[in-house]
């Protein structure tokens, strides 16, 4: 990753984010000029929440698609199939149209918190569309991802979103007890490491605060031993099930396999 200091920086952002995901975090800062991309008919907000982002507003370079039509046709993972589709497709109905019984309404949501739900984390946020449905409801919240196959992070903040660029492996950079709410789905599982999502949950609790909510949006569970694990684990901090749904649907890449996904919400105790 070498440069010439006030020079521009090399186009190596692929191997910063391959550094970052083997525990390179965070990575030193350095003395150049990183390439501005011109950012063309970018919407005020709140119409950016919904509307197309162009393809020249975001950088392609180290990703093998070059165009948000090329993304639109491929899995990129469990919670992203087609999520880069504002207008066709599902991606306008989450969260406000359920499609099976793992699937919870966002305002059913916020209504188990009282009223007292302003501000909120998104984990593995996707293309953004949870935080795109809070901010509608006057609800702030950060989306953590990562541009694994994919301009993530510009996307999101073309919606006018905050997009946080970090990796799951790193301590959360917040303070504890801030957070109203923690979202969170199948990127929850690091690499399908035990220890790794024993103390991701332990940081996830320390950031949210007592009668906070934790909502576990469908989580792939691949076997029966994995959802025994996971419910152990979750039942170690002593949260109020405030809903617990455990069932079968289809694949997302529309195969006809039924899978197994869990999905609850559940409210962090007071500890003194």
């Amino acid at each position: 990753m070498a440069y010439k200091v006030s020079g521009p920086c090399p186009d190596d952002w692929s191997l910063a984010q391959k550094l970052i995901l083997r525990g390179c975090e965070p990575l030193p800062r350095r003395r150049c000029f990183s390439k501005s991309v011109p950012k063309v008919g970018l919407y005020p907000f709140p119409t950016s929440l919904w509307k197309p982002v162009g393809d020249k507003n975001v950088t392609w370079s180290g990703l093998g698609c070059k165009s948000f039509e090329c993304l639109n046709n491929k899995k990129l993972s469990r919670d992203c199939v087609g999520c880069f589709d504002l207008v066709n497709g599902y991606e306008n109905q989450r969260f406000v149209k359920a499609r099976g019984k793992n699937d919870f309404l966002i305002d059913d949501v916020l209504a188990l918190g009282g009223g007292g739900i302003r501000i909120g984390f998104d984990i593995g946020g996707g293309s953004g569309t949870f935080a795109a449905r809070m901010a509608e409801r006057n609800v702030t919240v950060i989306s953590n991802t990562l541009n694994i196959d994919a301009p993530f992070s510009e996307f999101i903040a073309a919606r006018g979103l905050f997009a946080l660029f970090l990796s799951l492996d790193h301590r959360f950079p917040f303070y504890d007890n801030v957070f109203d709410l923690v979202h969170a789905s199948s990127g929850l599982d690091i690499g399908g490491k035990p220890e790794k999502l024993e103390f991701l949950m332990f940081d996830i609790d320390r950031i949210l605060r007592a009668g906070g909510l934790f909502w576990l949006d469908n989580f792939y569970c691949a076997n029966e031993e994995k959802k025994r694990e996971l419910t152990r684990l979750i039942e170690r901090f002593g949260y109020k099930k405030l809903k617990w749904v455990a069932g079968e649907k289809a694949d997302a890449a529309g195969s006809g396999k039924l899978e197994v996904y869990l999905s609850a919400v559940l409210q962090k105790p007071v500890r003194v």
